[in-house]
């Protein structure tokens, strides 16, 4: 039997799971952790390109993360799915400029997008300088000034929003924008922006992407800002020109707020007329116990039904601090692994990044391999490619767990038409080499990468986003805070297992573990203390809590202190976290 066929066969045995596979016409699914929403996602793609999509028709399959796009693919190909031209996993945001922008920029009279880059941060930081500094040159107090710009831009405001946050907001933020159009680029919220002007505005873009995608699949749609929305909706719900959506997501797993999402446009976009909305209910990952929790948090919203017994929640105090919760957490660590519990299935989890830090150097100083991401670059399809290229030469297939033929994939991707079968010989006999020159600096294989031709195949105007990260990537390799790392080292920031994870509530989203450590429970760390007076952001740090929990499969140990401790190490007395107490957990 293939693997298609089973995975269809097992959605039969879900009532709701298989309404949503079986459904014509747009269809909303909205699905709680663990529900198996990405494996009904792929299956119906699958089947759909095998049995609905004919080429050279394609479909689009679009997700907000660079890792939620990477399982996609992984998920499709297990499934035997075909490379197709017309057959598109990616971001919304690669998606934007890559299949909206580059494409059309010059038909609709707007030449210069199709060749403008992606700025960088150091970019973006210099023109948002000049700009709030011409603008607001005389004021003392311009710390809030970038952030309001930023929220206007995310969210796409209308004039008379921007107005309203103040004298100046406004023209500072068109200034910025000029300055960096004036470089010859654009920033993320650009892309976006310009993408959805373009759908909305011209009928001939609708009505050649519908001809080229007629299917369209969104992941996560709950973290999708409004501009995207936009956009999803101008491809989806055009009278004459539309796209047929299957939408899957979670309103109560929303946690990007900051990129200007709305838990709301999931809930307001099942309710268009129509649109035929599933819901899941039953989670397949979670123990019972940890299933009964998570209902408690989400205050009686739509409740979970588990579908395995077991699993264990606990509340530990640890007085001495958030240090005592280290310790805690690594004798709680080392327990699990006296049980047999690989390594790879522990994560620990903390409400900032700072805290992430300070548990990953307190595992790695009792002896346990751990993990923290920093925010150096983000891993995208291009820095994810360079990891995978230096673990598979210092850690080799075993440990690595990547294999020659996927990177080689990897590698026809991002060269293009540049690629040659040449390349792919060069390739291996550069990572063969490596071998050998594991202590060398990280820096260097990245050189010889982007010489053997990834630097030629990031040069196309629809790759400008993917070279942004990856100039990102050389700068902190050569003179920023990875300057020292190795080939080793690097290849340890993509090894799969054998090391405990270590994350933020906010990145452990999309993640699953038999065992879940949450520290940092304490009030004003979890909510944060800026929610107190803010219920959107209080409702979305319950949310981040909620995901928290529901990453376990088997056990949750959660630790807190009391009190919290600033920088200043003044210690305030503010309690465990009102989470803890609302379940019943202190």
């Amino acid at each position: 039997m293939g693997t298609l066929t089973r995975s269809i066969r097992e959605l039969r045995e879900n009532p709701q799971q298989w309404q949503a596979f079986q459904q014509q016409g747009h269809c909303v699914v909205l699905a709680p952790p663990g529900s198996g929403k990405t494996k009904l996602l792929t299956t119906r793609l699958a089947y759909d390109l095998f049995n609905k999509i004919p080429p050279p028709h394609g479909a689009a399959c679009i997700t907000l993360t660079n890792a939620a796009a990477a399982e996609l693919r992984r998920r499709l190909d297990g499934l035997g799915v075909p490379n197709r031209s017309t057959l598109v996993v990616g971001t919304v945001h690669s998606f934007a400029l890559r299949r909206v922008i580059a494409p059309f920029a010059a038909l609709t009279d707007r030449p210069e997008l199709a060749h403008a880059s992606i700025a960088g941060d150091r970019q973006q930081t210099a023109a948002y300088a000049q700009a709030i500094d011409t603008v607001f040159g005389g004021r003392e107090d311009q710390r809030n000034i970038r952030s309001t710009i930023e929220f206007h831009r995310r969210r796409l405001s209308p004039e008379e929003a921007w107005l309203r946050s103040g004298e100046g907001i406004l023209e500072a933020g068109r200034l910025y924008g000029s300055l960096l159009r004036e470089q010859g680029l654009i920033d993320f919220d650009d892309v976006v922006r310009i993408a959805v002007e373009l759908v909305e505005d011209h009928e001939v873009v609708r009505r050649v992407l519908a001809a080229r995608y007629p299917y369209l699949y969104v992941d996560e749609y709950q973290d999708l800002a409004p501009g995207l929305d936009r956009l999803v909706r101008a491809l989806c719900f055009d009278d004459t020109h539309e796209a047929q959506l299957f939408a899957v997501g979670d309103p109560e797993q929303a946690v990007f707020g900051w990129t200007g999402s709305r838990p709301e446009l999931l809930t307001e976009l099942a309710a268009l007329p129509g649109v035929h909305p599933v819901h899941l209910e039953h989670n397949y990952r979670c123990g019972a116990e940890i299933i009964r929790i998570a209902n408690l948090i989400q205050r009686g919203e739509r409740e979970v039904i588990p579908s395995r017994e077991g699993g264990e929640v606990s509340a530990t105090r640890c007085p001495g601090g958030f240090a005592d919760q280290c310790r805690r957490a690594v004798t709680t660590v080392r327990t699990a692994i006296g049980r047999g519990v690989p390594l790879h299935e522990i994560v620990v989890i903390c409400p900032h990044n700072s805290q992430c830090r300070d548990v990953t150097d307190a595992l790695r100083n009792a002896g346990v391999p751990a993990f923290v991401r920093g925010s150096e670059y983000r891993l995208t399809q291009a820095t994810s490619f360079v990891e995978a290229c230096a673990a598979w030469a210092a850690l080799g297939r075993e440990l690595s767990n990547y294999r020659l033929g996927a990177i080689h994939q990897r590698w026809r991707q991002l060269l293009g038409l540049s690629w040659t079968r040449e390349k792919d010989v060069a390739l291996t006999e550069l990572l063969l080499d490596y071998e050998y020159k594991t202590h060398d600096g990280a820096h260097q294989l990245l050189a010889d990468l982007l010489d053997l031709g990834l630097a030629q195949g990031l040069s196309r105007p629809s790759q400008s986003d993917e070279a942004a990260e990856v100039g990102k990537m050389r700068q902190e390799l050569i003179s920023g805070a990875l300057k020292d790392l190795t080939i080793t080292g690097l290849a340890e920031r993509a090894r799969k297992v054998d090391r405990v994870e270590v994350t933020t509530m906010t990145s452990s989203k999309g993640l699953e573990f038999d065992v879940v450590l949450i520290l940092g429970a304490d009030e004003k760390r979890m909510p944060d203390f800026r929610s107190f007076n803010a219920p959107t952001q209080l409702n979305e740090d319950r949310r981040k809590f909620y995901v928290s929990v529901t990453r376990a499969r088997d056990e949750v140990r959660i630790f807190y202190s009391g009190f919290v401790e600033w920088a200043s190490g003044r210690p305030d007395p503010a309690g465990p976290s009102r989470f803890l107490r609302e379940i019943g957990l202190v």
